[in-house]
């Protein structure tokens, strides 16, 4: 290995300690590799260093802009969040709390009707207690909330009915017997009261009174009353009429065919016109009325004591 000088940098031979050319002694071979060694290793370390503080940093601006991003888009999602839910909750409230007022509304206007209708019994008033629950539509009579309404005008009808029943036998004493198309006899239990068992679309008709003399009043549920003169004789025939089975009918009745027992015409007062009615007994044992004339995929009128 050649010696180079460090002061003209000429070659000399390994082991001279002297250039041969301009006399300058020669640097120690050993310290110089010594020194270079040293050199080389103080960079690497320098550059580690260096390389570690980079990464550092970018861990932190890396961190930094996360924790950042995280912090201002929290909460604006969880107010969006909360101003949904609320949103749906105050919704839902407010359809539940207009549903169960308007439920309670009308509990509160039947128990008035009730009320009145009961104080009509009290006074012996039977026919006008009677008119004042035909207020009532039948349909709500079906609804499961209204129970409790349908509960207290079946006992006040019941009542009224037994009243009315003891009227007409007074009155059945009154009138001749022999009488032809009174309601006498085996046809006595044929004056009673009836209600409109299912109402079709425009239909208003609520109570059938038919007193033993045969004046009849049809009472609706707008307050308007019909007035007529009523026969019965014993008449066996095949019509329509609906199954009766369902107390309260929600939804339309099934049609059936049955047989009459009687038929009941009614001459309406003030030019009213001639109504036929056919009854029978139901399998519920309570007394039907049906003109058999088919509307609207159902039946005209059927009539139903209670």
């Amino acid at each position: 290995m050649l010696r180079i000088c460090i002061n003209c940098h000429a070659e000399n031979d390994n082991n001279a300690k002297f250039c041969h050319e301009c006399g300058e002694k020669l640097p120690n071979t050993e310290a110089l590799s010594r020194a270079d060694t040293s050199n080389k290793k103080q960079r690497n370390n320098t550059s580690f260093i260096v390389l570690i503080a980079l990464f550092a940093c970018l861990i932190f601006i890396g961190a930094f802009f996360l924790f950042n991003t995280f912090k201002t888009k929290t909460p604006e999602t969880a107010a969006s969040s909360t101003a949904t839910s609320s949103t749906s909750i105050t919704a839902t409230s407010s359809t539940s709390s207009t549903a169960t007022s308007s439920d309670t509304n009308e509990l509160s206007q039947y128990d008035v009707i009730i009320s009145e209708a009961k104080k009509l019994n009290i006074e012996g008033n039977y026919k006008e207690s009677e008119l004042k629950l035909a207020s009532i539509p039948v349909s709500e009579l079906a609804k499961t909330e209204f129970s409790s309404i349908k509960d207290a005008v079946e006992k006040l009808s019941a009542s009224n009915n037994e009243h009315i029943q003891e009227e007409n036998k007074k009155t059945t004493a009154q009138q001749n017997a022999t009488s032809e198309g009174t309601f006498t006899g085996d046809l006595a239990k044929w004056a009673n009261t009836y209600t409109f068992y299912y109402s079709l679309t425009s239909q208003k008709q609520s109570r059938l009174t038919i007193s033993a003399n045969g004046s009849v009043t049809q009472s609706n549920y707008d307050g308007t009353q019909y007035f007529g003169k009523a026969t019965i004789e014993n008449y066996s025939s095949d019509v329509l009429s609906y199954n009766t089975d369902n107390l309260y009918p929600f939804d339309l009745p099934d049609k059936k065919q049955i047989t009459s027992n009687v038929r009941i015409t009614v001459e309406w007062d003030n030019g009213g016109g001639t109504q036929q009615f056919y009854g029978y007994l139901s399998y519920s044992s309570r007394l039907v009325l049906t003109d058999g004339i088919e509307k609207q995929n159902g039946i005209n009128e059927v009539w139903i004591t209670y």
